[in-house]
């Protein structure tokens, strides 16, 4: 059964009222009915099972059935990720939501092409990114970050957590201790990669250049590959 957003301020321990969008969509689109059961999802975790017991214009309320807060990731994953040309961060935003990742920066590197992010922009990847939730099943959301330099970003991180930022000059592959870190900080070059300055200034702040293997990656397939191993080593693909 799709499942359909509800801000928390909208649910309370016994009922829910639904407006905007989703209420429009339920109405004119997907025609629901009185005694109509739903799931609802808040983007912070909680998921409802719902009954409707009242339709009217643009609104709809009813019952909370059951509840349901979904287990959290024994690893919380944030990419940094560099912005690229054209469309390509509205199919990475997607992927990265579908595979749990928590929260993704977009970061300016000197080799990125394009340096400045719209507000409308930053907006649509938030709604890509609540959109990919709904799809997937998802009861919390993707936290798109606005952008921020690489600089700046380096220096923030936890330098305790599990921070990595693959690059071509790289020898040494990922090393994972599962019983140590609780986050992952995955930083993720421009189409030209990363400049020597950059990656000394990585390591400077603890993040440790790492290989993908011997090809050269589209920095899509690199950060959806780095996020799969870093979630594979804490078992959080149960095949």
């Amino acid at each position: 059964m799709p499942h359909y957003y509800i801000k928390p301020d909208n649910i309370s321990e016994t009922g829910f009222v639904l407006y905007g969008d989703e209420a429009h969509h339920l109405i004119d689109v997907m025609r629901v009915k009185i005694n109509d059961e739903l799931n609802l999802f808040d983007g912070a975790g909680n998921s409802y099972h719902v009954r409707i017991e009242s339709i009217s214009r643009g609104e709809i309320s009813g019952v909370i059935l059951s509840k349901e807060q979904t287990c959290k990731s024994k690893i919380k994953i944030t990419v940094y990720q560099a912005i690229p040309k054209g469309e390509r961060l509205d199919w990475l935003v997607e992927k990265l939501s579908e595979l749990g990742v928590t929260g993704l920066f977009p970061i300016i590197t000197k080799r990125c092409v394009v340096k400045n992010v719209s507000d409308l922009k930053l907006k649509r990847w938030q709604r890509l990114s609540l959109a990919a939730s709904k799809q997937c099943g998802r009861a919390d959301v993707l936290e798109i970050h606005p952008p921020v330099p690489f600089d700046a970003a380096a220096k923030k991180i936890e330098k305790y957590s599990l921070n990595i930022i693959p690059w071509e000059g790289a020898t040494e592959n990922m090393k994972f201790d599962a019983k140590a870190p609780l986050e992952a900080n995955i930083f993720i070059g421009p189409e030209g990669g990363f400049t020597f300055d950059e990656i000394e200034l990585a390591k400077e702040n603890c993040i440790i250049p790492v290989t993908l293997g011997q090809r050269i990656l589209r920095i899509e397939t690199a950060s959806l590959l780095a996020s799969i191993l870093v979630l594979n080593a804490f078992n959080e693909f149960k095949l």
